[in-house]
Parts: C-alpha cells; structure tokens; sequence
C-alpha cells in the first residue's frame, strides 16, 4: 500500500530567481517537506509563463489573493534573500485582509558567518516583523570590514544594548586583536560574554562593568588598554522614560559623552564614533534633544585637536531593539489584541539590526574629523500599516480578527522624524546607503560648554524641576522644541 503523503500544505513561492528554483528542488527532494507547491508568481515581465523544476510562473505578486482563492493556497513563501523590505511589505499588503500564513528564505544577512549552504529548506522560517524592513548585507563589504578591524584593539560603550551587542558580536566575528565590552548593565553583559566565548572563544574579551560617568574608572579602562577606536553606543533612548527623567539623560546622553570622549584624546585613542540617532534633528523631546548635545560635544572635541578623530553616525529606528514598537505588536497579538497606534499617520524610518551595525562599520573605516553621517534608511513607514502587516503575517485579517487602537501620541513624540537640520546638507559617499555632513552648525562653543557646566551643577544637585530642566535643555540646544515642559 502507497504511504499517504505528507505534502498537505499548498504553497506558492514568491520570487522566481535562483533562490526560488533552489528552494522548490529542495523542497520536491525532501520526504519530510510538507509543501506542495502550485506555481511561482514573480513581478519580472520577462519570467510569466516560464516553468521552473516543472513549476510554472502563473502570476505577479499582485495576483497572489487571486490564486490563493482559486488553488485553496494555504502558505506564500518567500524566497527573495536579496531584496529590500519594501518588496516583502509590497507582498503582504497585496492580500493583508486575508488569513495567508507566510514563510520566507532570511536575508543572507543572518547567516553572516557563511554563505547558504545547497539545503535551503533548513532555512526556511515564519515572517516575522523584522523582514518587512531593512537591506541585505554584501559578503564583498564584510571582506573590507574583516582587513580593517583584525588588527585593532576595540571598545565599545553600551555593549550590551541593542546595537552596541551587534556591534560587538560583528567585531567579535571579525576577529578584532581584543575587544574592551563596557556597560553597566550586569544581566545584559552577562548574557554577552556568554553568546561571545561560546561563539568565539579563541579572542582576547574584557567585559567590564562600568558607567560612562564614571570619569576615574573609564580613564583607568582606556590607559590599561589603550583602544585604536573608541565605538560610543551607550545612551538612554526611551523617549516617554527621559521626558519624565530629563536629569538621567543629560548627565548620560551629553554630559556621558563629553566624559568618554575627554578620555579618548587623553590616551590617544585614534577614532571614535558616536552613534547618534535621527531624533536629534529638530527635537522635540529630551531624548533627542540630549543627543544632539552629543553631537555638539563631539564637534567641539573635533575641533580643539587634531590627534583622536571624532566622527558620529545617525539613523533612525532600529527594528527589534529594546523598546521598538516590533516587538510590542507582536506581544499584543499572542494576548489577541488590540496593537495600539499613537497615530494613525505617525511614520518611521526602520532599519535592521545588522543592517545598521554594518553601515555604522562603514562609515568608521570613511570617517575624517568631524564628519557626521546619515544613513539611508529608505522611505519612511506608517506605524498604523506597519500593524496591520504584523496582523497578517501572523495569519489574522487587521481590525477583523485584532483591532488596532488610536491612542493619541505620547509626551515629546513627533508624528515624523527627519535624518537633518535645516542648516545640514549632504554629499554622497563611496558606499552606497551612507551619506555625509560636516558636523559644522555654526554655534557659540564657549557659550554652550558654559551653559552645560551650569546644567550639570544643577541637575546633579537635584535642584531644578522637570519644567526647569527642559527649559534649561531648550537654551542649551537651539532646535530644541519641547512640546510639553511639564
């Protein structure tokens, strides 16, 4: 008797390219794929018609609600391992009002450390929010990245938040000389140091414990081992938390930075990158507002020497990181609902984790003194679409299954982020997705160093109010523009 078969689940693979014609071989090869496959759909007018392994090209990405309806399709998997999130958002909101369940080959990205292999099925996974954002990284530029880093001693400050712990893990892959982890955060280093030695356990590893406000200590770290470069992620970035808790991030956020910064040129440290964020332009809150002083407090350290290059880079949101919106949804929809919204027409620029990571190792190995970066971050999303994306990769049909709630923007939030001031201007760079300004606005240094002595003073004698404080925030940074002081 013919055993039953196991392939019960019918899929189309969107994306007819190698990737796609790999992925349906493994798939007809495999006894244990659940998938039967009906058809490609691609959007290359060349490819409609086509057949590929037997298969036949039966549409675009548009056509996908109506093919689903009439082959009973119960899956869509993705196999387009080299495309912009855009192409991955344009896919799923083609048919976000019906209950599809989707898979999709990762960017070659998240196999960083090598390429795929021939079984493309072992890397078949469910979407998940983080694809609908974010580029591939090219091996090419990991190459570049390899030569450069190899040699040097490296610090990183915030190591065990979002970004500084993919720094550190792509440093770490890079086989950096040593690398000098510096947070204050116990739980999040120790989870650190274990992903790193179990992963690269062959390195030479400092992970210290450590405030960056704490002048001695920082001083003692960087003469003992003397870092060729200096990566400075450490900062508080949640914007509701700082507008109650101003004090916190201007002693963090600016006064922090002039800390760590003052004691690179002091041991000579080469370079060193602030990673700054697209809330400093035009802020309307204190987060933002705090790293713009930043950015200000390197342009002055960039000018009164010429020993340590200063250089920041500045983007926008970073998918899945601690405290993106990502990670909420997707905790709103395992309760049912509802995915809260502060606005409907609130929007944001996105980036992946790696992603950013890789262009922050970039435009370090291109920075010159006092040059400040923006990467290209694509065009910015809806919150409220974005929502409703995550409904339907999850299986569900937006505000029939899971509501979505307006709630109203939240103290200090814009309803858009912009990437420069008024005043900036950019030019183009070697490496494509970054671009350069000079971090040159033209203000009074001697003025501003004054005015956050004085800040400084107060905010560390606990003497002044929250109105005060971001009054005081409001002199000390120009564009800044409170939209609630209280």
């Amino acid at each position: 008797m013919k055993p039953k078969s196991t392939k019960n689940i019918k899929a189309i693979i969107a994306g007819a390219g190698k990737a796609g014609e790999l992925l349906s071989k493994n798939i007809f090869n495999s006894d244990d794929a659940p998938f039967e496959v009906v058809g490609f759909v691609d959007d290359d007018e060349s490819k409609q018609g086509l057949s590929i392994n037997g298969l036949k090209i039966i549409g675009r990405f548009k056509d996908i609600p109506k093919i689903v309806e009439e082959l009973s399709v119960d899956e869509v998997i993705i196999a387009l391992p080299s495309v912009r999130g855009d192409v991955i958002r344009k896919i799923v909101d083609n048919h976000a009002n019906r209950r599809i369940k989707y898979r999709i080959l990762p960017r070659i990205n998240e196999v960083l450390a090598q390429p795929f292999e021939d079984d493309y099925l072992k890397y078949l996974r469910r979407v998940v929010a983080v694809d609908l954002v974010g580029d591939e990284i090219k091996k090419i530029d990991q190459e570049e990245i390899k030569k450069i880093v190899k040699p040097q001693t490296i610090m990183i400050t915030g190591a065990a938040g979002s970004i500084g712990s993919e720094l550190s893990r792509q440093i770490a892959l890079y086989g950096a000389q040593r690398v000098i982890f510096y947070d204050w955060w116990e739980n999040g280093m120790f989870e650190l140091r274990n992903q790193i030695i179990e992963n690269y356990s062959e390195a030479r590893f400092e992970f210290i414990i450590g405030d960056i406000k704490d002048k001695k200590k920082l001083n003692y770290i960087i003469k003992k081992y003397q870092p060729d470069t200096i990566f400075h992620a450490a900062a508080y970035k949640h914007v509701p938390l700082m507008e109650a808790n101003p004090s916190e991030a201007i002693k963090n956020n600016i006064i922090g930075t002039k800390i760590v910064g003052e004691a690179a040129i002091r041991n000579n440290v080469k370079k060193f990158v602030l990673v700054s964020s697209d809330k400093a332009v035009n802020p309307t809150n204190v987060m933002g507002a705090t790293k713009r002083g930043a950015e200000k407090i390197i342009h002055i350290l960039a000018e009164s020497q010429s020993e340590t290059i200063f250089c920041a880079v500045r983007f926008g949101n970073v998918a899945n990181s601690n405290g993106s919106v990502m990670p909420l949804f997707e905790r709103q929809i395992e309760k049912g609902g509802p995915l809260t919204v502060t606005h409907k027409n609130v929007t944001r620029y996105f980036m992946t984790i790696p992603e950013a990571v890789h262009l922050i190792l970039k435009a370090w190995i291109m920075g010159e003194n006092n040059d400040l970066f923006v990467l290209d971050m694509g065009e910015p999303i809806k919150i409220y679409d974005l929502a409703r994306w995550i409904i339907a990769i999850n299986g569900y049909i937006p505000e029939t299954d899971i509501k979505i709630d307006v709630v109203g923007l939240r103290p200090g939030e814009k309803l858009f982020e912009e990437l420069l001031v008024d005043e900036e201007s950019t030019e183009v760079t070697t490496v494509e997705g970054i671009f350069k300004t000079k971090n040159y606005l033209n203000f009074d240094q001697k003025k501003f160093l004054v005015n956050l002595d004085k800040l400084k003073i107060n905010v560390e004698n606990s003497s002044l109010s929250v109105f005060e404080i971001k009054s005081a925030l409001s002199e000390l940074i120009s564009t800044y523009n409170p939209q609630n002081k209280s």
